[in-house]
């Protein structure tokens, strides 16, 4: 099959990209693909060799001259996905929707330009206003297609009175499925979601790759020191943005309330920290600073050293996009023994890998949950191997690369969407299918 392959790539620091990456490794020997980007520089080391880089912008015209089999477009809920948005309705294809919401970054790609952040500086100015107008109508008039009769409520909320919850009330993804042949998921929940929301999608459940890294205890011993932290120390951590969303503060607290009764106790929170100085604020306030080591991204290549490094690895999340996590898979598939969000997408995780709790009682179930793990090795060692057997049997290459087969020939296979009443911004559909 001849694919074009449109997503963010290596070395762009989102987890879409290695995901890209290692897709592709599984698919690159049986189909021939070109890869679509918008990004200055790209990491070929990581990609398949002799696989053509082409900008996402050229798709349209050379589908027109030489077609392709399939399209297939990486889609998450971050700003390094604007540019799929262009060519994802010109070209219909196979959508791999990440993220449930997509919200945030859809909002953020209509009401960051220029013109409407000036106006958001001067609102009282009449000609900023008219200079934001186009964007400002174009993310009303997506908002109430998306949700009719709710469309102005909403641009209005959002402009005004936004609270953290209400762009994972109203998720944004209906036109990017409606554009698209058929759809990507990687749990039931959000095929579910995507049906219910889109009745008639073509939705494919494919899991996620995940695979163990190997890694010497003599490099985790060397690590664990170099960080700061003794043998007998338990090491709780946690990977990934550190965001809010990712319950840090929760964490700090529960780390703080265990550490009282277990003073061997300390932290890790390994991954990009978008505001240092607000965290550096929670861990003084939560009295657990001397006690965190904060170490900022980690290459991909020093990731499973430092999972490992973790006794035990909490991987909270509320509010939450419904995506299937890649950062607890690689945690998981580690064996590491791991505390999560009792969230129901995650409900294909078996209950012998995990330690789930109540979102309502987070805080304290966490603390407790710490302290027996601290204090019970034999626990973590069954967590451990169970979470590494669940990822090796579910999320291996074989059963990854044949869902990936199965999904590219019912896209294949599977009409172009029809013609939507969609807003006069969007992209219409742009070149025949091949055949058609």
């Amino acid at each position: 099959m001849r694919l074009a392959f449109v997503s963010p790539l290596p070395p762009v620091p989102t987890g879409i990209a290695d995901y890209a990456a290692d897709v592709l490794a599984l698919l690159a020997g049986r189909h021939e693909v070109e890869l679509f980007h918008a990004q200055e520089e790209v990491d070929v080391a990581r990609l398949p060799a002799g696989a053509p880089l082409v900008p996402a912008a050229d798709l349209p015209a050379r589908h027109c001259a030489r077609p392709y089999d399939l399209a297939v477009y990486q889609m998450g809920n971050g700003r390094a996905h604007d540019f799929v948005y262009d060519v994802l309705s010109r070209v219909p294809g196979l959508l791999v929707l990440h993220d449930l919401v997509l919200h945030h970054a859809r909002a953020a790609q209509l009401l960051e330009s220029e013109a409407v952040l000036a106006w958001r500086r001067e609102p009282w100015s009449a000609s900023a206003r008219a200079a934001a107008r186009p964007s400002l109508e174009a993310w009303r008039e997506e908002l109430e297609y998306s949700y009719p009769g709710r469309g102005d409520r909403l641009f209005e909320a959002h402009l005004g009175t936004v609270g953290d919850l209400l762009p994972y009330a109203y998720p944004l993804f209906r036109i990017p499925v409606e554009a698209s042949r058929a759809v990507v998921v990687h749990n039931a929940f959000m095929a579910a979601a995507v049906r219910a929301e889109v009745p008639g999608s073509e939705v494919v459940e494919v899991p996620q790759p995940a695979r163990r890294e190997p890694v010497s205890l003599g490099r985790v011993r060397a690590l664990r020191l170099r960080l700061g932290f003794r043998d007998d120390e338990v090491v709780v951590g946690s990977f990934g943005l550190v965001t809010p969303e990712k319950r840090t503060a929760s964490l700090a607290r529960a780390v703080a309330r265990a550490a009282a009764r277990d003073p061997r106790i300390r932290l890790l929170l390994a991954g990009p920290v978008p505001e240092a100085a607000r965290l550096r604020g929670l861990l003084d306030r939560t009295g657990v600073a001397a006690r965190t080591v904060v170490t900022g991204r980690v290459p991909l290549e020093d990731l499973a050293a430092h999972i490992e490094a973790a006794d035990v690895v909490a991987h909270l999340r509320y509010p939450t996009a419904r995506e299937t996590s890649a950062a607890l898979l690689r945690v998981l598939a580690q064996g590491r023994p791991t505390v999560i969000s009792g969230l129901a997408h995650q409900a294909d995780i078996p209950a012998e890998a995990v330690v789930r709790v109540d979102v309502e009682d987070e805080e304290s179930a966490t603390t407790r949950a710490i302290l027996r793990l601290a204090g019970d090795p034999e626990a973590r060692r069954r967590l451990g191997e169970a979470a590494a057997a669940h990822v090796a049997r579910e999320h291996g290459a074989s059963r990854v690369r044949d869902a990936w087969e199965n999904a590219l020939e019912r896209a294949r296979a599977f009409p172009d969407p029809p013609p939507r009443d969609w807003p006069a911004h969007w992209p219409r559909l742009g070149t025949p299918r091949s055949g058609a």
